[in-house]
């Protein structure tokens, strides 16, 4: 069974342009409503993530629970589905807007074909969208590559805000000076190579 979709209207938004101004009022509108949105923060640009989720904040006036997906993910499937059902367990809505770093760690996989460059959901991401569809609040979904979020969550999630670098040269170099110093000098998301088992 594939995951429902829900409208277009904000699937194309572009933080510091109205486009997100009108995200944020439609928030402020519906978030009361028992629903949940779930919202994919997309790009490598965490200043403006930063000022995005504060905004965000202060407009619905709710505060901010950070959450490292990496401490909710195991390599093994049964480990993660644990995880997040006790994350979840009981927490069907909340005041707070619940924000999930490193979401790049529930994203899709790569099919078998060796140079194939699509990525299919995980069950542990059709999991994790099974249980914030349950939930009843703001779910952000923080991925630093474009090409990590897959059809399925894109289709699954309410809005997707775009985070691109910024146009002013000089916070362009701090930032890849700044992010080669710490991650080396590959930024581009690789496919990873299959796992060997010893038997």
């Amino acid at each position: 069974m594939d995951i429902e979709t829900p409208s277009d209207e904000f699937k194309n938004v572009s933080y510091n342009q109205s486009s997100f101004g009108k995200l944020k009022k439609h928030l402020v509108n519906e978030i009361d409503n028992d629903q949940h949105h779930l919202c994919l923060f997309l790009g490598n640009y965490k200043p403006n993530k930063d000022n995005a989720v504060e905004e965000l904040a202060s407009a619905l006036g709710r505060e901010v629970k950070y959450i490292d997906t990496s401490e909710l993910v195991s390599r093994i499937e049964s480990e993660t589905f644990e995880n997040l059902g006790h994350f979840f367990k009981g927490l069907e809505e909340s005041d707070e807007i619940l924000y999930f770093e490193n979401g790049d760690e529930l994203c899709g996989v790569y099919t078998g074909n060796t140079h194939s460059r699509v990525k299919y959901a995980t069950p542990e991401e059709r999991h994790f969208i099974k249980k914030v569809k349950a939930f009843k609040g703001l779910v952000i979904l923080d991925i630093p590559e474009y090409i990590d979020a897959d059809k399925t969550l894109r289709r699954a999630a309410q809005s997707i805000v775009s985070f691109d670098l910024p146009k002013s040269l000089l916070k362009r170099f701090v930032w890849h000076l700044k992010n080669y110093s710490l991650n080396g000098n590959d930024l581009k998301t690789k496919r990873p190579e299959a796992d060997l088992e010893i038997t």
